[in-house]
């Protein structure tokens, strides 16, 4: 008898747009067998955020819905449960550690010990609205012998671990889930939306030899850092695409709206990237007149907050001791990484090589 496939339903319930994603889990073996298979996609414009805060659970329920009808009609399976992306400023990433003792004299380690020394590790105070999301390990220390991966059938009489915690506003992600469940859809789990992105798209080799990974969204951009094959760096940088958008609707005057189609369609952070003398209309605002403005002006309100933001990513490796230290270098991820030049500035202002990253593992990806 032949098993039946599988589908894996990923929602993004986003400050600006609203993405479902539905792709068919692999059950026969073969090369391509680690790999899902693309099979429908839909987004919507969002509602009910402000600066990316839940702030109308109805709208946001109803953008989900119809994100989810959507993305069924294209794939062809119904959805009834999904795992969810979570992100926003309110996450944060916490180093731990946590030890237990095996025996007085050498053992082998199981499996059961493991569990044991990683609940331990989940056992410290967190503030009464916090909860953990994730918890990562960094590194195994058996007895003095430090950097292993899995001490399962190890001999020891002490089994210590590193990790790294990143832990979430229990009633964000509570009003999400409320949101996405009044849709008709059950969450099945919530996922940092960084780590998610940190795990999908860095290559093995560039996450052993060290490598950033921003996901730059509307209200905020995810920063993980991934070094030695694991874990070692989770935050949440107060910058992102929308202060792009608003930078773009006070310099020139117009409404956000229009200022986020600009960005979309002329932006970029390089004035190399425009033809000398080249402009653009810029709608006006009530009954202003539009006006043409020079396509230079647009890298000149957008280059400022690019280098804001590398700014602040150097800050946070300085912080972490991780500075000069990431082989592999930056990927950038998420909507906002769509703007042009940003890799050139990244490289300029970071002194570290730059790519856009894009999901590796899904088969009939569209472009």
């Amino acid at each position: 008898m032949s098993q039946q496939p599988e589908h894996l339903v990923a929602l993004d319930v986003g400050n600006s747009m609203t993405r479902a994603l539905v792709a068919q889990v692999p059950v026969a073996a073969g090369d391509d067998a680690a790999r899902l298979r693309f099979l429908g996609f839909a987004e919507t414009e969002s509602e009910g955020w402000n600066k990316g805060v839940l702030a109308d659970i109805a709208q946001v329920s109803a953008a989900v819905r119809r994100a989810v009808e959507q993305a069924q009609q294209q794939a062809g399976v119904l959805i009834e449960s999904a795992v969810v992306g979570l992100g926003g400023p309110h996450l944060q990433g916490i180093a731990s550690r946590a030890g237990v003792q095996l025996s007085s004299r050498p053992r082998e380690v199981c499996r059961e010990d493991v569990q044991r020394v990683l609940e331990a590790a989940r056992d410290f105070r967190l503030a009464a609205d916090r909860d953990i999301l994730h918890l990562v390990p960094k590194e195994f220390v058996l007895d003095s012998l430090e950097g292993i991966r899995d001490p399962v059938g190890m001999l020891g009489t002490q089994l210590e671990v590193r990790v790294h915690v990143i832990t979430h506003s229990a009633t964000a992600a509570q009003n999400l889930v409320t949101a996405v469940n009044r849709a008709g859809v059950l969450v099945e789990t919530l996922v940092g939306e960084g780590y998610a992105a940190a795990e999908a798209i860095p290559t093995p080799e560039e996450q052993e030899l060290g490598v950033l990974t921003a996901v730059l969204g509307g209200p905020a951009s995810a920063v993980i850092v991934c070094a030695n094959g694991g874990l070692v760096l989770a935050s949440e940088l107060s910058v992102g695409g929308d202060h792009f958008t608003g930078d773009l609707a006070i310099g020139l005057r117009t409404s956000r709206a229009d200022a986020e189609m600009i960005k979309k369609t002329f932006g970029s952070v390089f004035p190399g990237w425009y033809h000398e003398g080249a402009s653009f209309e810029v709608p006006g605002m009530g009954r202003q007149p539009s006006r043409q403005i020079p396509h230079r002006v647009l890298s000149e309100i957008l280059e400022p907050r690019a280098r804001e933001l590398f700014i602040l990513l150097r800050g946070e490796l300085r912080r972490a001791g991780l500075e000069g230290r990431l082989a592999s270098g930056v990927i950038l991820s998420g909507g906002g990484a769509r703007l042009p030049g940003l890799c050139d500035l990244a490289e300029k202002v970071l002194d570290l090589p730059a790519r856009i990253g894009l999901p590796p593992k899904i088969q009939g990806l569209p472009d």
